[in-house]
């Protein structure tokens, strides 16, 4: 017989003598009322539970619909002692939260040596994927993971129709909510739940149960067939195979190396964005490139993987892509597999990987970081191999005057003409879009991977001269502000504008989007009041400072480029680092002006076929691109209408989709624990303030909510907003490096599960230098 969803009391009354797989623990429900009129026959019902500490929660109607859960509005109160005056006012307590004198009031006697306790989900609450996610924590809470207050939360997914479990306790929650689907008949369900010892026996307790909420959402529960993980399963274990010139015994995939498409795209990009993605540097660019400043040849290679519409970087790929291309072949295959095994037992490193896994260059601290080796099975040989090799690359990459970088910013210089040899063209909106894409891979995206690269080895040089404790952090930070760089010259900009100068500084900057790669998100000169409010701007003093080196200084640092073989002088290595630092930043801007066109030209495409930019969204870059040298019998409407409508369908399967960030076991696929993730805290401050998300009207003073650290975000600073936190991005992402130069509190990349909790809070509490955020 069926069950039918009554109170949170009810409910847990009812499953009493029914629930097989887990304990309800005995209850006595009242009410104000009722409490008013026999309460001394309420407190005999409640002796009868013979339990020294009781929990007393509220039951009330306007609780646990399907329209309306109101979780948490009302109170609930643990650890109390059945002493009577105590009792009793917690009873009112309780009671006097809820609307109505007659709602329920819940006893039940409090758990004992609580294990484990959380909260399951049927399927995923917020769209209905088919997954039982679990999150709970071990530390003996009973409310930890509800209240958010749980600092080790333990995250746990299993699609539906998978039947093998590595976890016991997984297990018995999982069986325990099956059985629960079945006695109401319904498979959207929301259960609390505890392992914990009750008259002296552990076990498993089902503390409530209720419908989910599911109003106003979308409904994935039918959208990721079981055939599709399958065939997943195959490609991941074909993908373990050695490839061409690839070096390393096992392939793991994550959303955050090298490339970093999580930051970059998102985590669930739309098909043109991925595919522009792919196209202009993912596919060929990256590893052309970086073949090109002395790296493994990998061309052919692409780096990311699109797993159901996920993109995943190889990192096997990636770490053989940054072995210098004249160090011998043993050495580094034992390197490489020593790179895989350290991020595969140091999950949480995955978007840090050049940074705490890979030598990827020489720098001034490296003797003593390869040191580490030796622990690791390598000899003083073959560490002296490996460092002699990175020397020699990134000699040849800082040369002042053959180095490779210099070559690309003055390539990149021809993105200006190309742009305007273009616009002027009479070619066709298909024509314009492809040289745009052409002229953006060759003069913008190329050079960009090469000063990219050099750009990193000049951060990564100089972040060493603070390792050595020949500069303080604050000589770095002086450094660092002395640069001209466009995102220093966009934020002079943003806080200058007025009506009078609004025209100039669109025709620079007005291509930029929040989202680069993304149709929609608007340019800034489509939708300049989404961006701007110029009203209190006002002008402002350049922030720029001038560093000075003293002669004693420059002496010093001569001696240390000359004894680590570097070869150059003190004036040419600062030079290497301004040029370069500068230069990625500028050759990156550039090119977004052909992309952000290309985009906005794709648009003007969609309409001239009645198409809206929803569904160019979906459309995959190269079927554009096929139609400059390829003409079909089909009209290209009808043609992008039917790829449109199937891409439509695949992203629902996406959206569906739950993957771990770093993916390094087939089973994976089908279950898996969220890996733990270490935010990037920017400055040591601490502030208080309420939330906003990206797209609110009123930011000034809150901490804003981004979900990727995308340099198209750098409007927010003109807000006057008191700090922000992103749910991806590194600690060298664009708003990492931002928030760093203008003193902002913020913390980068804090992760999915994280995230989605502090959109839920109204108010927070970052304090950096604890590296902690609170909810309120």
């Amino acid at each position: 017989m069926r069950l039918e969803f009554q109170t949170k009391a009810k409910n847990l009354l009812i499953l009493q003598d029914k629930l097989k797989s887990a304990r309800v623990l005995p209850l006595v429900i009242t009410s104000l009322d009722e409490l008013e009129d026999k309460t001394q026959e309420v407190l005999e019902k409640i002796k009868i539970l013979d339990s020294k500490r009781f929990i007393i929660r509220s039951s009330s109607k306007s609780e646990d619909s399907t329209k309306n859960s109101n979780a948490g509005a009302f109170l609930s109160l643990a650890n109390i002692s059945n002493d009577k005056e105590e009792l009793l006012k917690a009873l009112k307590e309780v009671g006097n939260s809820m609307p109505s004198t007659k709602d329920e009031i819940l006893i039940q006697p409090m758990l004992e040596d609580i294990k484990i306790c959380g909260v399951a989900f049927s399927v995923d609450k917020d769209n209905f994927a088919p997954y039982y996610c679990l999150s709970y924590d071990k530390s003996g809470s009973n409310s930890s993971i509800t209240d958010g207050s749980s600092n080790n939360a333990y995250v746990y997914f299993h699609y539906r129709d998978y039947l093998e479990f590595k976890d016991h306790h997984n297990q018995q929650i999982i069986t325990m909510i099956k059985e629960l689907e079945k006695l109401f008949d319904c498979n959207l369900l929301d259960v609390e739940f505890a392992f914990a010892t009750y008259k002296g026996k552990s076990e498993l307790f089902c503390l409530q149960v209720r419908p989910l909420v599911m109003q106003n959402k979308i409904n994935l529960f039918k959208a990721l067939p079981k055939e599709s993980l399958e065939r997943f399963y195959k490609r991941f274990i074909s993908l373990q195979e050695k490839r061409p010139r690839i070096l390393g015994d096992k392939a793991l995939f994550g959303v955050m190396p090298d490339w970093n498409p999580a930051e970059i795209i998102g985590l669930k990009p739309k098909r043109l964005a991925l595919s522009l993605y792919k196209e202009i540097i993912t596919d060929n660019i990256w590893a052309y490139q970086r073949n090109n400043y002395g790296y493994r040849d990998l061309r052919s290679h692409p780096l990311i993987h699109s797993f159901l519409g996920i993109p995943y970087v190889d990192v096997r790929l990636s770490f053989n892509s940054f072995i210098p291309k004249k160090l011998d072949e043993k050495i580094a295959k034992k390197l490489i597999n020593f790179y895989l095994d350290k991020l595969d037992k140091n999950h949480e490193l995955h978007d840090k990987v050049e940074f705490d896994i890979v030598f990827s260059c020489y720098d001034f601290n490296t003797p003593h970081k390869l040191k580490t080796l030796l622990k690791e099975g390598f000899n003083e040989n073959e560490i002296k191999r490996l460092e002699f090799s990175l020397l020699e690359l990134t000699n040849d990459i800082i040369d002042s005057k053959k180095g490779l970088y210099l070559k690309d910013i003055e390539k990149s210089k021809k993105l200006k003409q190309s742009y305007e040899d273009i616009i002027s063209s009479d070619f066709s909106l298909i024509d314009k879009i492809y040289w745009f894409l052409e002229e953006c891979k060759r003069y913008g995206t190329l050079p960009f991977a090469g000063v990219a690269r050099a750009g990193f080895v000049a951060m990564q040089m100089l972040n060493s001269l603070v390792e050595i404790n020949f500069f303080t952090k604050e000589e770095k930070n002086a450094f660092l502000n002395s640069l001209e760089t466009v995102s220093k010259s966009l934020s002079f900009k943003i806080n200058s504008l007025n009506e009078d100068n609004k025209q100039e500084f669109l025709e620079t900057f007005g291509h930029l989007r929040a989202g680069t790669y993304n149709i929609l998100s608007p340019r800034y000169d489509e939708n300049f009041k989404a961006y701007f409010d110029i009203k209190n701007h006002r002008q402002e003093e350049n922030l720029k400072s001038d560093f000075i080196l003293n002669d004693d200084k420059k002496e010093k640092l001569q001696v240390i480029l000359k004894e680590h073989g570097l070869n150059i002088n003190t004036d040419e290595f600062f030079s290497f680092l301004k040029n370069a630092i500068e230069g990625r930043e500028l050759v990156k801007f550039d090119f977004t002006k052909l992309l952000s066109k290309s985009i906005s030209m794709i648009e003007e495409l969609g309409k001239y076929y009645k198409i809206d930019k929803e569904d160019m969204a979906h459309l995959d870059i190269k079927s554009i691109l096929n139609l400059y040298s390829s003409l079909y019998s089909q009209n290209p409407r009808e043609q992008f209408l039917e790829e449109i409508k199937r891409h439509k369908k695949e992203y629902e399967l996406t959206l569906a989709l739950k993957l771990p960030s770093l993916l390094n076991k087939a089973d994976q696929i089908f279950a898996f624990s969220s890996s733990s993730v270490i935010p990037n805290f920017i400055t040591q401050k601490r502030i208080n303030a309420k939330t906003a998300k990206e797209n609110d009207t009123d930011l000034e003073g809150k901490i804003i909510l981004i979900y990727a650290a995308d340099p198209g975000y750098d409007y927010l600073f003109t807000k006057n907003i008191a700090g922000f936190i992103t749910c991806y991005g590194g600690a060298n992402s664009h708003m990492a490096i931002r928030a760093s130069e203008l003193a902002m509190p913020a913390v980068i990349g804090v992760g999915e599960v994280a995230f989605a909790e502090y959109l839920k809070a109204s108010r927070l509490i970052i304090d950096c230098e604890s590296e902690q955020i609170i909810c309120l």
